[in-house]
């Protein structure tokens, strides 16, 4: 692989590495379905330039166009206060 292509996959996984949700956002992030889709895509584009599982990245990218058109969707996390 050339150096030109290292740089790619370097730039990829940085992306990759921002746009995805930690432990620490994860209660607040998990229903937005921006923040779930750029996740989404970003990861199909590393599985695109680093495994060329083509399979995976149509399923990444699949699962985030449900994401942009409201079909999935997630429940908030119940808050602390909220009664049972």
């Amino acid at each position: 692989m050339n150096n030109r292509n290292e740089d790619i996959i370097q730039l990829a996984q940085k992306l990759n590495d921002k746009l995805t949700i930690n432990h620490l956002d994860w209660h607040k992030l998990k229903g937005r379905k921006t923040n779930r889709s750029a996740e989404l895509i970003s990861s199909a584009l590393c599985q695109l330039l680093i495994s060329k599982n083509e399979k995976v990245v149509i399923d990444y990218l699949e699962e985030s166009i449900k994401w942009l058109k409201g079909i999935n969707v997630d429940k908030p996390c119940p808050s602390k206060h909220s009664s049972l």
